[in-house]
């Protein structure tokens, strides 16, 4: 589906939607008096009025369309359920397996390669986006995507005899939130931020 034909759809959902019921599901803030969700996207204050749907954030550079698409998936889709912090790999999600071999391509595989040499740079890169450290592979971090659907990056070091490896992992409750299709686009999202890539590559 191309890009701008997600964004409308979300769009188009998002402004049949109660502001007020979209607020205590997702988590968000609701200023009635300036019609304005405020939440927060990977760590950034973002803030989204109704019904227009445009989206403000203090990240730098500016959002893309997919995480604009995702902001508003979010805010209609959230069902209010918080994270337990228990994982589920990609292929563990609904339809998954389907989905498995590009996530691993565009999300997993350019992180090993990236920081499975250095990953103390993971920390430092993933601190831009709200994570904090968590027990989980050789490193760890736990990246809050929204305040209901935290994302786990884990790094393996590599060595002579075995590569450098990596993965992400959804919360147990983030099939409850967005879509897996949603997720794939959020995971690919996260893996590009760390790696420090911008702009719009897919939809």
């Amino acid at each position: 589906m191309p890009v701008i034909s997600a964004y409308s759809e979300a769009l188009r959902v998002f402004r049949g939607r109660k502001p007020e019921e979209m607020a205590v599901n997702s988590g968000a803030e609701f200023d009635e008096k300036g019609n304005r969700f405020h939440l927060t996207y990977f760590g950034h204050d973002v803030d989204v009025d109704y019904p227009s749907g445009q989206i403000r954030c203090n990240i730098l550079p500016e959002l893309n369309v997919n995480d604009r698409v995702l902001i508003l998936q979010y805010l209609f889709s959230s069902c209010g359920t918080p994270p337990r912090d228990s994982w589920l790999s990609f292929i563990q999600l609904p339809d998954g397996p389907h989905h498995h071999a590009p996530f691993v391509v565009e999300a997993i595989t350019p992180l090993a390669a990236e920081f499975g040499g250095r990953p103390g740079e993971l920390m430092e890169q993933a601190a831009v986006f709200g994570a904090e450290k968590i027990m989980m592979g050789d490193y760890g971090v736990r990246v809050p995507a929204f305040s209901h659907l935290p994302l786990a990056v884990c790094i393996w070091e590599g060595d002579e005899e075995f590569p450098a490896n990596a993965n992400i992992l959804f919360d147990v409750t983030a099939p409850l939130h967005l879509t897996t299709a949603a997720l794939w686009v959020l995971g690919v999202e996260l893996s590009r931020k760390l790696r420090g890539i911008t702009g719009q590559q897919y939809s």
